[in-house]
């Protein structure tokens, strides 16, 4: 069994449009440590999808970049990861 801290959660990053391509792409290689390339699939990814896991670790460091990219302005979602 699973301990809680150790539940996988996802920021998922949702398209929206206020944001710039260069933002997102600047947000997530700051925030979320991204090379330009990665930074730059997810953008496009979020743009003809509509979203994109972007991060995933544990409930608090999640949580951390959750609000980081937040306070960026960046729509984004906290998921708890699940198997499907």
């Amino acid at each position: 069994m699973k301990s809680r801290k150790n539940i996988k959660y996802n920021v998922v990053l949702k398209n929206d449009d206020r944001n710039s391509f260069e933002h997102v792409i600047t947000c997530l290689m700051e925030i979320c440590n991204h090379n330009y390339y990665q930074a730059g699939q997810c953008a496009h990814l979020v743009h003809h999808k509509g979203d994109c896991v972007v991060y995933e670790a544990v409930e608090n460091e999640a949580k951390e970049i959750y609000e980081l990219l937040r306070a960026e302005g960046l729509n984004i979602e906290l998921v708890k990861w699940s198997r499907t």
